[in-house]
């Protein structure tokens, strides 16, 4: 078993309206992020729940590292499984404190052990544990709330944690930065998350490996660079949309639209950013710090209305650049950077240390990809 941290065999199950799944089989590696794809009805959600025994199979095993859960207690394997959903589901009446420690609570934790964890969960999720560990749901954003659901699924420690569809209802900028954390996350911790989604986009973006369901049959099970490069049948082209990136773009990565770009330090004062734009004929500027990590982005209509105010002569760049906007790598398939330049002007390239190797705009972007039209024409 080494390798698999989840495994169907021959799993089966019927609601009397009709088969959901039959002799189904499916394999889920340890420590990596894996999405379940695929249209309304074809057992996604099914599968989330049959790992927890909310719903149980008519026949057949699933292994949880190799032991068969059915052969476990249910309430004891639900409290060592992570478990973040659309809703949240926070406790209204508790403190973050209390719905974060909840599971280790109910397995007979310290106060000491309680405290320490929910400290250390609410650091790794970057909320400042003096400031949110007293305060209620109602006192945080969705994006917060959100955070705080992902801390408590971690909470016991468990080495798998389902996901069914937990940004969804979030706005744009939140569910973008959430995914981005959660990558990141997960190179910190190592645990095996299985996570639900109607949005390809986001499948793309976060995946080490995703599982594209028809029909409760696994239809493909690749990397996102495999499934958009060898999609296995028809119905995987037209779910996901391959025909946009054939045959140039789905064979290529960031690194391939990528341009150098201006930058600039945070101390840097608005009316030099300004001038610094403007003679440079750029709509936005990254900044970053002495080591080059990425930091955030300002753009020409941000310090066109600071530079006015009456303080703007002390205002530094740090202070009005915006720090939402996500980066890829420069090996990250194409497809990831082209969805996020439906919402964003530009998108920083990083390296594993966040230290910045280029970017992609829309412009470069569009040069790039009718450059490579122009070749294949040629060449034809």
């Amino acid at each position: 078993m080494s390798g698999i941290a989840l495994e169907f065999k021959q799993v089966s199950k019927n609601y009397g309206a009709g088969i959901v799944l039959e002799n189904f089989n499916l394999s889920v590696p340890k420590e990596r992020i894996v999405t379940i794809i695929g249209p309304s009805g074809c057992g996604k959600t099914t599968i989330l729940k049959m790992i927890n025994r909310l719903i149980e199979p008519e026949a057949g095993q699933i292994l949880l590292e190799g032991t068969d859960i059915g052969a476990l207690d249910p309430v004891e394997l639900r409290r060592s499984i992570g478990y973040v959903i659309q809703q949240i589901g926070l406790f209204p009446h508790m403190t973050i404190e209390e719905n974060i420690s909840i599971v280790p609570r109910l397995k007979g934790e310290s106060k000491k052990q309680l405290v320490a964890r929910t400290e250390e969960l609410l650091e790794l999720i970057g909320l400042e544990p003096s400031l949110f560990r007293k305060r209620y749901p109602h006192e945080l954003s969705g994006g917060q709330q959100q955070r705080i659901g992902v801390a408590r699924a971690l909470a016991a420690n468990p080495s798998i944690i389902l996901m069914d569809e937990p940004f969804s209802a979030l706005d744009p900028i939140s569910r973008v930065q959430l995914q981005k954390e959660l990558i990141h996350l997960n190179k910190h911790v190592k645990k095996t998350i299985v996570f639900v989604t109607h949005d390809i986009d986001e499948a793309l973006k976060i995946a080490d490996q995703i599982i594209l369901l028809k029909d409760g049959k696994v239809v493909q099970a690749a990397t996102p660079e495999e499934l958009l490069k060898q999609p296995a049948t028809a119905f995987v082209r037209e779910f996901v949309g391959q025909e946009r990136f054939q045959p140039v773009v789905a064979e290529r990565t960031v690194a391939s639209v990528m341009d150098n770009i201006l930058s600039m330090r945070p101390h840097v004062g608005i009316s030099e950013a300004l001038r610094q734009l403007q003679d440079n004929q750029v709509r936005d500027i990254i900044v970053t710090c002495s080591e080059n990590k990425f930091l955030g982005i300002v753009g020409i209509d941000d310090l066109s209305q600071r530079v006015s105010v009456t303080n703007a002569s002390t205002t530094k760049v740090e202070d009005i650049m915006r720090t939402d906007v996500p980066s890829v790598g420069e090996h990250s398939p194409i497809a990831q950077v082209f969805s996020l330049l439906n919402n964003y002007h530009i998108v920083p390239v990083v390296d594993e240390a966040q230290r910045l190797l280029g970017a992609v705009t829309q412009t470069s972007f569009i040069k790039a990809i009718a450059h490579s039209f122009d070749r294949e024409e040629v060449i034809a």
